[in-house]
Parts: structure tokens; C-alpha cells; sequence
């Protein structure tokens, strides 16, 4: 265990004791609130429906009052107009109690007097428009109907008191509750804030204490660096090697695979005409067996041994590529990017107008210490390739740019094409894998081979894409590039 790592791992796992238990109370304190919030609105609303059931109380009795009146004037007066008023009021009347109705539903105690108050309701009419005694519904001590529903309504209103008073003294005692559940989450959450602090000074001190122990245990690291390097590009050299072989090897069965399909279709094509004829001759003397083995089985066969050997023989170049790639000594120089980035182009010049791009240099660009091949050959196969998968449904603009960053120059090339699915984004640098449609001829080999050579001049690549939309690699470069790989291990590739 390095001299670091033990207060790292203590320092960590406190870090995450305390993250933990600043979490659970934050949690905490959502989650009650959330509940407490819930519980208050709910009070609220139980409020509010409580003064609707008041209103409707005082609109009930308001009315029953002006319904007496208005049955007694037309009594004296006789007059339509009267008339009209009254049955409009008794018509008002019975809407409020089955509103009343409605929003007592909830309550048995109140929901057993909507009844009375709808008999009562009725007296007040029977007993305004006739002068004959009306019998008071039962339970009641009058028989005088408004003293009925003012009775009625006055319980009625005690009853929504007693609900309010009770549901303002829960509302506030929950506002009261959330407030000392917060106090004690600012508490907590000050406690682990001065744990932290104390747990960070405490980790400083120990860091500032190893250093001198860990530069101790660096010492000869950047010797043992450079020979594990030079370990693994003799171990790179050894499998370069290996494919080269490989592939040579495997030409010479392969050639003989193809020249033996060649004659496989001479001879079919000699059977074929020795079958015609036994056919026009001697029609019955030819099984079916025979005549379907000969004119349909065979040379598909042979066809898919023909097209296998081929697709074979693509692969085999496109490793020995390859493999070639790394046993070319690399060759630094100051390069222009912008004049670069031109004769790229200038090569691809029939390919940009047969497919009407537009392709924009954004200046200025930086110079850089780089192999002026493997740079325009990386160039040249991103812009081909934006140009072989541009979109179809719109003009192709392809669009570079570089910049220098500290000691790397990043090289953008972004076009307008088809896209490339997220999922494929780091399978279409692998070897003989490509993706979306395969309406364009290739192997895959391109952007395995642009990788490759990053990676030689001590770079990397990226891809950002959006499908249908676009895509963009940026491949980044160190300013001043040596091939220590030449230098060292170049003896191996010769």
C-alpha cells in the first residue's frame, strides 16, 4: 500500500459517512415536508369547504326570509309579478339545500338534516299560498317552517364552528411541526458541515505529510516507464510481424482456392453442355437429382466459394495495410495545417464537385511538428468519407477547424451527413466494422486505419454524432511529435 493511499481510503470513506448522512437528512426533510405540505393542504381545502357549507347556511336562510316575505305580499297584492318572485325565491331555496346537500355528504350528522330542511322548505310555500295548517315535519319543536330551517341551520352552522376551530388548531400545529423539523435538519446538516471541515484539514495535513514518502517511491519511475514502453513496442513490432506473415501466408491457399473455383466452373459449365445434350437426345435417361445438382447446385456453390474467396482476399490486403502501416518510419516536420489541409483537398477536388459539397478552412490554423503522410492520410479519409455518407436530402458542408491547446493541436472536421447511431460510435474504429446502411462499397478498414495512425504520431480521435444530423471527429495531436518508437525499437520493423 502506497504511503497515500491509506489516508485517501480514511479520508473517502469519511467523506462518504458524512455525504451519506447529509443525504438521509435532506431526504428526511423532503419527505416531511412533502408530508407535512400534504397533510396542510388538505386541512386547507377542508377549510374552505367548510365556509362553502357556511355560505350556503347563510344563502338558505337569507332566502327562506325573502320567500316568507314574498309569499305574505302576494297574498295581500295578488300580483303576478309577486307571484313570479316567490316561485324564483322557492326555486333558489331548494338549489341551496341540495347544495348544501352535496357538500355535506361526507358528514352523517349534517347529512340527517338536509331532510328537515327540504320538508321545511316545502311548508314554506304550502303554508305562504294557503290558510290552512301545515303539520311541522317530525323532530321539530315548531310549527312555524322558517323557525324550523333557522334552527336547523343555526346547528348546522355550530357543527361547521366546531369542524373549523378543530381544523385550524391541526393546520397550525403542523406548521408548527415543520418548522422544528427544519431546525433540526439545519443542525444536523451544520454538525456534518464542521465534521467535513475538520475530517478535510485533518486529510491536508496528512497528504502534505506523504509527499516527501511518495516522491521517494517515484524515484526511477519515469526509467521504468520507458522500458516497460520499449517492452511493449517490441511486443507490437513481434505482432506486426506476426500479421505480415499471416496474411502472406494465407495468400498462397487462397490463391490456389481461387484458381480451383476457376476451373470447378469450367467443368460445371462443360457438365452443362453434356447435360444439355443428353436431355435433347435421350430426354428419360437423366434423373431430376442429377439435372438440379448440376444446373442450380453446383454453381452456387462454386459462386459462393468465388465471392467467400474474394471477400478473403480484401481482408487479407486490408491487414497486410496494416501491418505496413506500423513498419514505415515516420518522418516529423513543421507542417502548415492550413496548406496540409489544401492539398487534401485538391486531391479529393473531383470527388467535392461530383457530390456539390462546400467544404470551409476556418482560420487561422496552428503549425505542428508531425509526418506529413499519415497526417493527409487521416485528412483525406475523413473528408472522403463525409463525402461517401453525406446526407442525400441536402447540400454536404464539411467543416474544419483546429486549434492549439497547451502542448496538443486539435483538428476538428464536422459535416452535415447522415450520422452515426450513439451506439456504434466506438465500434466504427474496429476493424472491418462499419455501420448504418451499406449502400457504399468499402471493408471498414478507413477509420481503423486513421486510428492506428493517431495513435503512431502519439494522438488520439474522436467521434461526436447525432444520427441524421451530423457528425464530427477531432483528432488530437502533440505540437512537437518525436517518434520514439523509430528511435528505440526501429531496428525490429526494418
Amino acid at each position: 500500500m502506497s504511503a497515500t493511499e491509506l489516508p485517501q481510503r480514511s479520508f473517502r470513506a469519511a467523506i462518504t459517512r458524512f455525504t451519506v448522512v447529509g443525504f438521509v437528512a435532506l431526504l428526511g426533510v423532503l419527505v416531511s415536508t412533502g408530508v407535512l405540505m400534504a397533510m396542510s393542504q388538505q386541512q386547507t381545502r377542508a377549510i374552505v369547504h367548510t365556509y362553502q357549507v357556511q355560505r350556503e347556511l347563510d344563502a338558505i336562510r337569507l332566502t327562506t326570509t325573502a320567500l316568507i316575505g314574498a309569499r305574505l305580499s302576494n297574498r295581500l297584492s295578488a300580483s303576478h309579478r309577486g307571484t313570479q318572485r316567490a316561485a324564483q325565491l322557492q326555486a333558489a331555496l331548494e338549489q341551496s339545500i341540495v347544495r348544501l346537500g352535496q357538500l355535506t355528504n361526507d358528514n352523517p350528522r349534517q347529512q340527517a338534516r338536509i331532510p328537515l330542511l327540504m320538508a321545511s322548505a316545502a311548508r314554506v310555500e304550502r303554508k305562504a299560498g294557503l290558510d290552512v295548517p301545515v303539520e311541522a315535519p317530525a323532530g321539530t319543536m315548531s310549527d312555524d317552517p322558517g323557525d324550523v330551517i333557522a334552527a336547523l341551520c343555526t346547528a348546522m352552522m355550530d357543527e361547521e364552528t366546531r369542524l373549523m376551530d378543530a381544523r385550524q388548531a391541526l393546520r397550525t400545529e403542523l406548521g408548527r411541526d415543520f418548522f422544528i423539523i427544519l431546525g433540526l435538519t439545519g443542525v444536523l446538516l451544520a454538525v456534518v458541515a464542521i465534521l467535513t471541515y475538520v475530517t478535510v484539514n485533518s486529510y491536508t495535513r496528512e497528504i502534505a505529510a506523504s509527499r516527501q514518502a511518495l516522491h521517494d517511491a517515484n524515484t526511477g519511475l519515469e526509467a521504468a516507464v520507458r522500458e516497460r514502453t520499449t517492452e511493449l513496442m517490441r511486443v507490437n513490432a513481434e505482432i506486426q510481424r506476426f500479421a505480415y506473415i499471416v496474411s502472406h501466408d494465407l495468400r498462397s491457399p487462397l490463391v490456389n482456392i481461387i484458381g480451383f473455383t476457376a476451373e470447378m466452373e469450367s467443368a460445371t459449365q462443360l457438365l452443362r453442355e453434356r447435360l444439355d445434350m443428353a436431355l435433347a437426345e435421350r430426354p428419360g435417361t437423366v434423373s431430376p437429382q442429377v439435372e438440379t445438382a448440376i444446373t442450380r447446385d453446383m454453381p452456387e456453390a462454386i459462386a459462393f466459394i468465388g465471392a467467400s474467396a474474394k471477400k478473403m482476399d480484401r481482408l487479407i490486403n486490408a491487414i497486410l495495410q496494416l501491418s505496413r502501416l506500423g513498419r514505415r518510419a515516420l518522418n516529423p516536420q513543421w507542417l502548415n495545417l492550413e496548406d496540409v489541409i489544401k492539398a487534401v483537398i485538391d486531391t479529393l477536388q473531383v470527388l467535392v464537385t461530383q457530390a456539390g459539397a462546400s467544404i470551409d478552412i476556418v482560420q487561422p490554423m496552428p503549425e505542428l511538428l508531425a509526418d506529413r503522410v499519415a497526417l493527409e492520410q487521416i485528412l483525406a479519409n475523413l473528408v472522403e468519407n463525409a463525402i461517401k455518407y453525406r446526407h442525400t436530402t441536402r447540400k454536404l458542408e464539411v467543416r474544419i477547424a483546429a486549434q492549439r491547446v497547451g502542448d496538443r493541436v486539435l483538428i476538428a472536421v464536422a459535416d452535415n451527413g447522415r450520422g452515426i447511431d450513439p451506439r456504434d460510435r466506438e465500434r466504427v474504429f474496429d476493424l472491418f466494422r462499419r455501420s448504418g446502411v451499406q449502400d457504399q462499397s468499402g471493408e471498414g478498414i478507413g477509420l481503423a486505419h486513421v486510428r492506428a495512425l493517431a495513435y503512431r504520431m502519439g494522438g488520439s480521435i474522436a467521434l461526436e454524432s447525432t444520427l441524421g444530423e451530423g457528425s464530427a471527429f477531432t483528432l488530437t495531436l502533440p505540437v512537437h511529435f518525436q517518434d520514439t518508437r523509430a528511435l528505440e525499437s526501429g531496428e525490429l520493423l526494418q
